[in-house]
């Protein structure tokens, strides 16, 4: 049995895949196993995966049918030996020293899980820099910690990500964790659920993966594929908290992340038609059906985006469109990734919705594929 597993889901990751391997094999500490799951890629991965796996006997390569993200990631965890489990994307990168460190901090602490820090790598310009939330755990004043004696904001204190945490394997399986079939925001319940029934989480203050953004093959930009995948891992993450039978522990932080969820989800919309579904969705039935009800604004951790929500039920669709998009212009200038979005040539839709702000009908054309990013440059331009 390996000390560890590292496990990549590819989809047509030519273009990263090799650089990626490279890291992992690079690692510091070698008893490890790299397990790599093409899931139906089209671009020749699976067999530039399976060159790779000639050149070294710990890579084992998995090829199956094409069913998204979180089918893909949740083979790789089924198909992992280690005692320890990394999960890493395949357009990310790995410090060479993740491995040791991290094992170093799970083992010392007797965690079920080490959480460590991340670095934003952009793929347009090949910028390095610091991700200032991986973390914020400083109303604990702990950096080993047992979830169930902090239970008022566990949820709202971490990123969803796999990828910057490494996982002790007996609590993965000992728990049943696994990766919903969804194609974004897989991760979700497989993460909080971890963070709600651990026994023991650690901190290691060290960057120690790079996270890759603007890249246009990253499941951030086929969001509109799927714009409601967020929602059914919020379903499911509550009705596993209600049959752990720790709503009265967890309920608060779950609805306070759900409001975060909800803002980002419409944040990262690229066309009308997703804000709509997650709209439509969220008015209907969504916000009653994740409890928002049972969250006073005053127990709110982000007052923000508790008001975002509560907009959602009592707007329009074309007035909340306006209305999030204020709410968002000073938010969206401090944002490194949505300044790097420029890069990416979403200033010439700026034109497009310039021509239909004043129009009654709300007619935005379809090819309006980042809504915070127009209003940004509408409100910053003309719009002032």
């Amino acid at each position: 049995m390996p000390k560890a597993s590292i496990a990549i889901p590819c989809y047509n990751a030519v273009r990263h895949i090799e650089q990626t391997v490279a890291s992992a094999l690079a690692q510091t500490m070698g008893d490890f196993e790299l397990v790599l799951v093409n899931d139906g890629s089209t671009d020749g991965t699976l067999e530039l995966l399976e060159r790779l796996a000639s050149t070294d006997p710990r890579i084992r390569v998995i090829d199956q049918p094409n069913g998204g993200e979180g089918v893909a990631r949740d083979a790789g965890r089924a198909a992992c030996r280690g005692e320890w489990l990394y999960f890493l994307d395949s357009d990310d990168l790995m410090e060479p020293t993740l491995l040791e460190e991290a094992i170093a901090r799970g083992e010392e602490t007797g965690a079920d899980l080490v959480v460590f820090r991340t670095q934003e790598l952009d793929d347009q310009t090949g910028e390095l820099r610091y991700f200032h939330w991986c973390f914020d755990v400083d109303w604990i004043g702990a950096d080993v910690f047992d979830p169930h004696e902090h239970p008022q904001r566990i949820l709202n204190s971490f990123q969803n990500w796999v990828h910057n945490k490494l996982w002790r394997a007996s609590f993965v399986q000992g728990r049943g964790l696994r990766f919903q079939h969804v194609h974004r925001t897989a991760d979700l319940l497989f993460t909080c659920r971890a963070l709600t029934e651990a026994h023991r989480i650690a901190l290691l203050d060290r960057p120690l993966h790079r996270y890759r953004v603007n890249n246009p093959g990253s499941a951030l930009f086929t969001s509109d594929s799927y714009p409601l995948d967020f929602y059914d891992a919020f379903v499911e993450l509550r009705d596993q908290i209600d049959g752990e039978g720790t709503w009265e522990l967890y309920g608060q932080s779950f609805v306070n992340w759900v409001t975060e969820g909800v803002a980002m989800n419409l944040q990262r919309a690229r066309s009308l038609e997703g804000f709509s579904a997650i709209y439509q969705k969220m008015h209907d039935e969504g916000l009653r059906e994740l409890r928002f009800n049972q969250l006073a604004r005053e127990d709110a951790i982000n007052p923000d985006r508790w008001d975002r929500c509560e907009a959602i039920l009592e707007l329009p669709l074309d007035e909340l469109l306006f209305r999030y998009f204020a709410l968002e212009k000073e938010e969206v200038r401090r944002s490194q990734t949505d300044l790097s979005f420029a890069r990416l040539g979403l200033d010439a839709l700026a034109g497009e919705l310039e021509c239909v702000t004043g129009s009654a009908s709300f007619k935005i054309g379809r090819a309006i594929t980042s809504p915070l990013r127009v209003f940004r440059d509408v409100t910053g331009g003309a719009g002032r």
